[in-house]
């Protein structure tokens, strides 16, 4: 074969492998990373960007479904931008990342709007707690997923009408609600005030809370310790229950004795009207009751719910039929699972064609080369496939009838 040829065929054959790493290697990139999350859907109007820390949340110009318009641009701010709020700590203890607020009009009336995004929907609805003794007839809160909508009309005769509540609540269809704390859920339902209810996860919040304020110190919070409180009515007043919840046994423990001695430390008059238990990791303060035999009983309603888990140090160490579904495994697996279908779907698509580019690319060659001899008249001569030429020279050295093949020997001349 001539020498420019193999060249050709050796630069189509490096070319096709090119193609094929290339291939592969855009397969690869383009496929979801292990362990990723789709990325959160556009709520209404609202998005978030990838980092939390600087949300971008826009508020439409005018409210779907009422006639309320924009009286202005909207303000976004960050949690370092509202440290100088009042209840900055408390904000930040809820898990704050920013806000974003507009005043919208109508005749007669204007509606202020204030969206909190919290890194968390527990943190959001911690934070409704908190700001729920503030709220009347023209200052409304909604809580959806990790945003906390505030609405405060103006003048304060004026007050906010269930469709406007209902127009802002649409705007969040598409926000997942999420699942209040399980600790909250644990609150006895028996004479239990509307509305008294209180998430806490620091201390800034327990300082607010009366008459739990001193507890502030003998509470850690680290460890993702949080606090349920809520108020009942007893005897001709009411009391207050508050319930701790620490995640380790020996956290508990540790507050437990904290807690006992905070408790020892307070005048006996004081002493006769708190009732401290504990129950598994939880710790159940009443306080400021008259009847002490209504309290024990709201006391001895609360339980503590525990999860069993399967001591080892593999997951596969849990038996099968004890062991719960890993969400985030079943994720990556089809992931990986896809990613190397779709990378051996490409090779053996880009092999296919290789075979198939060599069998044209041959086809085309021993054609070519055919026509070229027909064309020089040489079609029926003999050629060698390497086109080599050899020189015979054995009928000018050798004369005729002498022996072409000498025997070299010991003693030959």
């Amino acid at each position: 074969m001539p020498l420019h040829i193999q060249i050709s065929l050796t630069r189509l054959t490096y070319c096709l492998l090119h193609m094929s790493l290339a291939a592969v290697f855009a397969l690869i990139v383009e496929a979801p990373a292990f362990g990723q999350t789709p990325s959160e859907r556009p709520v209404a109007s609202i998005i978030t960007t990838a980092a939390p820390e600087v949300p971008s949340i826009t508020l439409p110009a005018e409210i779907p479904g009422s006639d309320w318009r924009a009286a202005g641009s909207s303000r976004t701010l960050t949690a370092e931008q509202l440290s100088n709020h009042p209840d900055a700590g408390i904000y930040r203890e809820y898990g704050l990342v920013g806000s974003q607020s507009r005043t919208y009009a109508r005749t007669g009336a204007r509606l202020n709007i204030t969206v909190y995004r919290m890194r968390f929907p527990s943190g959001a609805y911690g934070l409704m707690t908190f700001r729920r003794a503030a709220m009347d007839a023209h200052r409304r809160q909604l809580q959806k997923g990790p945003y906390l909508v505030s609405l405060e009309i103006s003048p304060p005769a004026a007050q906010i009408d269930s469709q406007t509540i209902q127009s802002v609540e649409n705007l969040f269809d598409e926000v997942e609600p999420g699942v209040p704390p399980s600790l909250a859920g644990h609150l006895p339902e028996r004479d239990r005030l509307a509305g008294t209810e209180t998430f806490i996860v620091g201390p800034e919040a327990l300082l607010r809370r009366t008459p739990f304020e001193a507890l502030r110190e003998s509470i850690n919070f680290e460890g993702g310790t949080s606090i349920a409180a809520a108020d009942y009515r007893n005897g001709g007043g009411k009391m207050s229950l508050l319930i701790v919840e620490y995640h380790t046994p020996q956290a508990a423990t540790a507050g437990h004795k904290a807690m006992q001695e905070y408790v020892l430390g307070l005048a006996p008059e004081v002493q006769e009207k708190l009732i401290l238990k504990r129950t598994g990791n939880y710790l159940v303060l009443a306080a400021d009751f008259e009847d002490r035999a209504s309290a024990q009983t709201i006391v001895d309603e609360v339980k503590y719910t525990f999860g069993v888990y399967w001591e080892g140090k593999k997951f596969l160490s849990i038996p099968l039929e004890f062991r719960p579904p890993d969400t985030v495994a079943i994720e990556e697996a089809t992931q990986t699972a896809k990613v190397l279908l779709q990378t051996f779907y490409g090779i053996g698509i880009l092999l296919v064609g290789a075979v198939i580019c060599g069998v044209f690319a041959g086809w085309a060659v021993f054609y070519w080369r055919r026509q070229r001899r027909r064309r020089l008249g040489l079609d029926n001569a003999f050629s060698d496939a390497g086109e080599s030429v050899r020189l015979n020279l054995d009928d000018y050295v050798l004369q005729s009838g002498e022996q072409q093949i000498k025997f070299l020997g010991k003693g030959d001349d």
